[in-house]
C-alpha cells in the first residue's frame, strides 16, 4: 500500500471515530421511522377493515331487528364505543335520521354534533352541520339553528342551500328583511333558482 491509499485509509479511520456513531444513530432513526411508519400504516388499514367489519354486522342486525328502539341503542353503543373513522360517521348519520323519524329530535342533534366535532371527513361535518340546522329549526330553536350554520366551513358546493336554509329559518323568526336578504343570496349564489326557492322569493316580495 502506497502513502497516498494510507494517506485516504487514515482520513477514512478518523471519519468514521469521529461520525461514525451519529452517522449509525441516524440510519437507526431513520429505518426506526420508516418502519414505524409501515407499522402505524398497517395498523390504521386493520382499524379501518375491523370498523367496516363491525359496522356491516351492525346495520344487518339493525335491518333485520323488530325493535326500533333496540336498533336505535345499538347503534349509539357503536357510535359512542367505537374510534373515529368514516364509519363512526355513517352510524351518526343513520343515527341522527332514525331519531327524526321517532320525533326524538335531541338526540338528532346529539348524532350530528358527534360528526361535527370529530369526523375526519369535511364533507361530513358540512353534511351534518345543514342536517343539524334542520333539526334545531325544527325544534324552534332559531339562533341555534343559524348558529350551527354560522360557525362551519361549508364548500362552495353549499353555499346556496346553506343560504336558502338561512331564508327558512329567518322567516320562521318572522324576520322577513333577512329571510329576503338570505334568500336572495341563494339565488345568486345556485346556477339557477329552484322553482320553489324562486316561490319563496316571490312571496316575500309582494307581501312588501
Amino acid at each position: 500500500m502506497d502513502s497516498t491509499e494510507e494517506q485516504q485509509v487514515e482520513r477514512i479511520k478518523e471519519f468514521w471515530k469521529e461520525h461514525g456513531k451519529g452517522i449509525v444513530a441516524g440510519a437507526i432513526i431513520g429505518f426506526g421511522l420508516f418502519y414505524g411508519w409501515r407499522y402505524y400504516d398497517a395498523q390504521t388499514q386493520l382499524a379501518q377493515e375491523t370498523a367496516s367489519a363491525q359496522y356491516e354486522q351492525l346495520a344487518t342486525q339493525v335491518a333485520e331487528s323488530d325493535d326500533e328502539s333496540a336498533a336505535l341503542a345499538q347503534i349509539q353503543a357503536f357510535v359512542e364505543q367505537q374510534d373515529e373513522t368514516i364509519y363512526t360517521d355513517l352510524a351518526a348519520f343513520q343515527l341522527a335520521q332514525r331519531a327524526v323519524n321517532n320525533d326524538d329530535l335531541a338526540t338528532a342533534v346529539s348524532a350530528l354534533q358527534q360528526v361535527r366535532d370529530n369526523s375526519g371527513s369535511e364533507a361530513f361535518k358540512a353534511l351534518a352541520s345543514l342536517r343539524q340546522a334542520r333539526v334545531l329549526m325544527a325544534q324552534e330553536q332559531y339562533d341555534a339553528a343559524l348558529q350551527a350554520l354560522n360557525s362551519s366551513n361549508f364548500p362552495a358546493s353549499y353555499q346556496a342551500l346553506t343560504a336558502e336554509l338561512k331564508g327558512d329559518i329567518y322567516l320562521a323568526q318572522g324576520n322577513d328583511g333577512e329571510a329576503r336578504s338570505a334568500y336572495q343570496q341563494a339565488v345568486d349564489a345556485g346556477q339557477s333558482a329552484s322553482p320553489v326557492l324562486q316561490m319563496k322569493l316571490d312571496n316575500l316580495a309582494s307581501a312588501s
